[in-house]
């Protein structure tokens, strides 16, 4: 017992870290709507408006109650002194923390269930599958209903499972009640009723409790329908109750409002399944509605880890080579037994919640996660059964190595090596473990074209960026989904549709879930349309985020080009301030061809009628903090230049020359532009403008 109780704490611990250490990126979900609602789920509950924790029909309960505990206690921590207050990022790690923690607890109290069904072996490895695989990782780190979903619905099914398992003794014969472990069956309630205040799909149980009670009673002889209701109803009857004292004993709102509850509930799940997706959808290449009923199923294979994918391979194959091998006799003979009885369930568990799924238009590969810990318990007795397999043991022994394989699995070194490759996958892609897609279809290379792609990871990386830049806190940045980017870039965010107001901002963002779903095609094609984004954010091989620079209004368009990397824009003049200051102001708008290997130097020159040269100023084109070699393709340049000029200089006619040079030798960059008068200021100087002096 104590070597056991060691074991799932090891496991605990290497589920939580991956868990727990979540990246800085912020979902559109939890940006949108989850960390606001765990402030008005608090706030409820402080001022005692209960009606007011109906926030959501999901409805989404436990994952507010989480996150009520987790505001608790850093309110505790900061009235101790123990943290700050005011760090917004230190606030939602804590906020989606207990996630990670009870989603790794459930892991833990799955491998007992597990191991009474199927035995140790396979729960060890289905504990260990579930822990690693990167889907069910991603979705623990955060702020959100589907892992918590996924854990409840799974527990709550094994629970049941356990609970209404025949006993072998009586070989299924002669049985008059079905004989039920009552913990079991009220565990299988506790977690149905937390699966139902988590998430609408949790509905699925409640077939599948009828068909496990009705299979129960077949395989134990029971034929006549009065019997079946009569041993059926009591734990049916139980259960229900155990789930409906939990749902309405943790939801406030069902204290004060019990049927306002119901009503949320049930238009809730009528609005999100029953119709499209408001911003479109993404499959096989193409922006749809709805994806259609192939939709989950290249979902899962795309999101399930290889290992899984392998196992129920296995699995599947084994089946079919022992009904090959055996037929009806070997059927008859191994089905009624409770590990492969339960297994039967299990399968049809998943087919029937992916069937469920498929039927609404509104589609997610998120909303398949309640498979993957099934599917990771599948995977598991696929490999498992096939290092018991016959011919997989005539084959070791025609090698000469049975003994020693049998004694590797016997030890759980198989199970250690299996432990150490997931942990070292799973520190290869964090915390982008929202970036992981199966590479036996493919990887992201398959997946940015067959499902969408991108829930806001990225978008931390793209504020890296901006942050990097002379003038990334100069403007607002455009972008799609605003409430994700904006806590974390340097300057404001806004709608996309500023980026085409003149002068409104600097940086625009495209990114790769709203290029796949063509919403709001016109921005999209607009951005597109530039030279080039001046940098993209990539992920493991996905690109998620391009981003644009957005030139400013030029006052007079002048087309020049210096050298081969650098083109002026145009420019705006400024000479009010002679008399009174002794300087001139231009304002020259430079575009990036090409990076240039050298910081070259401006010259302005102000010259009068005869060439003479009243005012001078020599400088970096893009000012101090954009010198020349950090310009490239795409890359639009502002720069207010001051030059100083002779306050008393005569009334008259004067202009401008500019050019560039570089430093070294002093060697100027070849001009080419349409034909303008001589400047006066030599080779390769452009005259940009002409004014007058009273």
């Amino acid at each position: 017992m104590r070597s056991r109780f060691g074991l799932y704490l090891l496991l605990f611990v290497c589920a939580l870290i991956p868990r727990a250490l979540a990246g800085r990126f912020l979902t559109i979900d939890e940006a949108y709507h989850w960390f606001e609602r765990v402030h008005l789920f608090v706030e409820a509950l402080r001022t005692g408006h209960y009606a007011a924790t109906n926030l959501v029909g999901h409805p989404g309960v436990t994952t507010l109650w989480l996150g009520a505990f987790s505001t608790w206690a850093e309110q505790a921590l900061v009235a101790l002194g123990v943290i700050s207050g005011n760090d917004a990022a230190l606030h939602r790690a804590l906020l989606r923390l207990p996630i990670a923690i009870v989603s790794s607890v459930c892991i833990v109290l799955a491998l007992p269930l597990v191991r009474e069904l199927f035995g140790d072996r396979i729960a060890l490895l289905a504990g260990i599958f579930w822990a690693g695989e990167p889907f069910l990782v991603a979705h623990s780190q955060l702020l959100h209903l589907d892992a918590l979903l996924s854990s409840f619905v799974t527990l709550s099914l094994l629970s049941l499972l356990v609970a209404m398992q025949p006993n072998p003794s009586s070989d299924f014969q002669g049985l008059i009640s079905l004989h039920y472990k009552l913990r079991y069956l009220l565990f299988s309630g506790l977690f149905g009723g937390l699966a139902l205040l988590t998430k609408s799909p949790a509905v699925i149980l409640m077939p599948m409790v009828g068909l496990v009670l009705l299979s129960t009673a077949l395989v134990a002889g029971i034929r006549h329908p009065w019997s079946i209701v009569k041993t059926t109803a009591k734990p049916l009857v139980i259960w229900l109750v155990v789930v409906a004292s939990v749902w309405i004993a943790l939801w406030p709102a069902a204290w004060v409002d019990l049927l306002g509850a119901f009503r949320s509930v049930f238009i809730q799940a009528q609005a999100d399944g029953g119709t499209p997706h408001g911003w479109g959808n993404f499959f096989m290449g193409q922006a749809v509605s709805d994806p259609g009923l192939l939709f989950y199923p290249v979902a899962v294979a795309l999101r399930l880890a290889p290992w899984t994918t392998i196992g129920l391979i296995v699995l599947f194959g084994l089946s079919v080579e022992k009904s090959i091998r055996h037929g009806r006799s070997w059927w008859r003979a191994h089905i009624p037994q409770p590990a492969p009885y339960s297994l039967m369930l299990l399968v049809c568990f998943t087919f029937a919640f992916v069937v469920m799924m498929s039927i609404p238009p509104k589609k997610f590969d998120r909303y398949a996660l309640p498979v993957f810990p099934v599917l990771n318990v599948l995977a598991a007795v696929g490999f498992v059964k096939l290092a018991g397999n016959s011919v997989l043991k005539r084959f070791m022994q025609n090698t000469k190595q049975v003994e020693i394989r049998t004694t590797w699995v016997r030890s759980y070194g198989l199970m250690v090596l299996t432990g150490l490759v997931l942990a070292a996958n799973l520190a290869w892609y964090h915390p982008y473990e929202l970036a992981y897609f199966n590479p036996l279809f493919g990887g992201g290379t398959t997946a940015v074209w067959a499902i969408p792609v991108g829930w806001g990871e990225g978008y931390e990386l793209v504020a890296d960026y901006l942050r990097t830049q002379p003038n990334g806190a100069d403007r607002p940045v455009a972008a799609l989904y605003e409430p994700v980017i904006d806590p974390l870039a340097p300057a404001e965010a806004v709608p996309m549709e500023w980026a085409y107001l003149p002068g409104k901002v600097d940086y625009a963002v495209l990114y790769v879930d709203q290029i796949q779903r063509e919403y709001k095609p016109q921005l999209i094609r607009g951005l597109l349309g530039q030279v080039a984004p001046v940098h993209t954010v990539t992920i493991h091989g996905i690109e998620y985020a391009y981003i644009y620079q957005i030139p400013l209004p030029v006052a007079h368009p002048l087309s020049a080009s210096f050298g081969d990397a650098i083109r002026l824009r145009g420019y705006d003049l400024d000479t009010s301030a002679i008399r009174t200051q002794g300087v001139i102001t231009v304002t020259l708008e430079w575009e990036g061809t090409a990076t240039p290997a050298t910081n070259y130097t401006l010259f302005v020159h102000v010259l009068d009628a005869a060439g003479n040269k009243i005012g001078q100023a020599d400088v970096p084109p893009g000012g101090a903090r954009w010198p020349t070699s950090q310009w490239g393709v795409g890359r639009y340049i502002s720069n207010i230049q001051q030059v100083p000029v002779r306050a008393d200089a005569p009334a008259g006619t004067y202009h401008i020359a500019i050019g560039m040079y570089n430093p070294d030798g002093f060697a100027r960059l070849r001009l080419q532009a349409p034909r303008s008068p001589d400047s006066g200021a030599g080779p390769d100087a452009l005259q940009l403008a002409v004014f007058e002096v009273r």
